[in-house]
């Protein structure tokens, strides 16, 4: 079962991004912005940086994951995301055998007994090749070509805030392919525990092309919940009408098999 958690973070992010933003404007010092800015000026200064479209402050909060027991179909895609640091398992030195073959099934396969008996046959049939070679003396740098990319791996994985929002917003959207999205909304759930002021305003690029466009940016929560009538925006980056965005985002949020835990925190921080 794949695992995300959040292993390290800036633990005054909220607070760096919003004094960062008012450095922007202010003629008084970092250190006196620092101490006297209250909670509600916080919440004020990042706000205004969504309003405003001013995300270079968002850069000084930084976030690392570790993610496991992923596909390398996943960990491809994800680091498609340059703004990032990664360290990934390497199948040059690491051999893929024995209790560390494994390998992801995707849903649609596995509902169909045929489909994933097809599945599992060419899995095997890759595994059995793969550890062929390394009996006949091939390294593990050459052997791995053979590999399925269906095969696990795991990551370690460094993005600032501002990369996370632009993250968020292509991967929490349906468009996104169903293990990347459910992975996606597993670090949002976990950021969203240390940082609900900064990622309540994180969400499918429906949210963040709303916000562009309004005096006052919603918040994920407002997104799901509210009417769509009250909507500027009138249909998504992917077309999708604004009479159909909350309910598509809700799918996108089901499906991640993480809802209670979304739930809670949407009502919480949301």
């Amino acid at each position: 079962m794949v695992k995300v958690k959040l292993i390290s973070y800036t633990k005054d992010g909220e607070r760096l991004i919003a004094v960062a933003s008012k450095q922007s404007l202010s003629r008084k010092p970092f250190d006196y912005q620092w101490q006297k800015m209250s909670d509600e000026e916080v919440e004020t200064w990042i706000r205004e940086t969504l309003i405003r479209g001013h995300l270079s402050p968002w850069e000084h909060s930084t976030y690392t994951f570790d993610i496991e027991d992923v596909s390398r179909v996943l960990t491809h895609q994800l680091v498609r995301h340059r703004l990032a640091s990664y360290t990934q398992l390497s199948q040059r030195y690491a051999e893929m055998k024995g209790e560390y073959f494994n390998y992801i099934t995707p849903p649609l396969i596995k509902r169909n007994p045929e489909t994933e008996h097809v599945y599992n046959d060419a899995i095997e049939h890759s595994r059995k090749a793969y550890e062929k070679l390394l009996s006949l003396g091939i390294q593990p740098e050459d052997a791995r070509y053979v590999l399925p990319q269906a095969v696990v791996s795991k990551i370690v994985v460094t993005m600032n805030a501002r990369e996370l929002l632009n993250f968020f917003g292509l991967r929490l959207c349906t468009k996104a392919q169903w293990e990347i999205r459910r992975v996606a909304w597993m670090m949002w759930v976990e950021v969203m525990k240390v940082h609900p002021k900064l990622f309540k305003y994180a969400g499918p690029r429906c949210l963040q092309a709303e916000n562009q466009v309004r005096n006052t940016p919603i918040s994920l929560k407002e997104l799901v919940k509210n009417d769509s009538s009250q909507l500027v925006s009138e249909r998504c980056p992917e077309l999708i009408p604004k009479t159909g965005i909350p309910k598509c985002v809700f799918f996108s949020i089901k499906d991640s098999e993480l809802l209670d835990e979304i739930e809670k925190l949407l009502s919480e921080y949301g």
